[in-house]
């Protein structure tokens, strides 16, 4: 009877020393590195002072030579641009963040539904054009309103 105990604790030690093992092999997953779309390096090596991308629709004025122009250029940072809109005598910038899918990214400005409205993206790994930004002149003003928010997913690295 004796033997008969001494093997059930015996066994019941090599279970709690298995499952501690297990235990400690799955925090060794969890400090996995992560994989990002970083094929593409984040900065440049060199700016182009040039529009990248524009959209220009001269106003009806013939006095002041008047537009409403939509000019998108490059920055240091290779994922993000300078947006500057002009309206009149009216000049703004904004900055357009465009996601990471890991390929060169390039800037589109379509027109909008108006003369005075534009659309504002880029293209993706398929080369479809995917809509971000709209600027558009209503009531004599100029709007810049984000029409669509676009997000990169990150993947877990799980080989061994």
């Amino acid at each position: 009877m004796n033997i008969k105990y001494s093997f059930v604790t015996l066994a019941f030690v090599l279970n709690a020393f298995a499952c501690n093992n297990l235990h400690e092999d799955s925090n060794v997953n969890e400090s996995k590195t992560y994989i990002t779309n970083d094929t593409v390096p984040e900065l440049r090596s060199k700016v182009n002072p040039e529009p990248v991308a524009e959209y220009i629709k001269p106003l009806k004025d013939t006095l002041n030579h008047w537009k409403f122009a939509v000019t998108a250029y490059e920055t240091k940072q290779r994922f993000k641009y300078l947006l500057r809109m002009k309206y009149e005598e009216l000049d703004e910038s904004d900055t357009l963040d465009i996601p990471n899918f890991g390929i060169q990214p390039k800037v589109e400005i379509h027109k909008g539904k108006d003369d005075y409205c534009c659309i504002v993206g880029f293209l993706d790994k398929k080369g479809e054009f995917k809509e971000y930004k709209q600027v558009a002149i209503k009531d004599n003003e100029m709007k810049l309103t984000t029409l669509k928010r676009y997000f990169v997913g990150v993947y877990r690295n799980v080989t061994q």
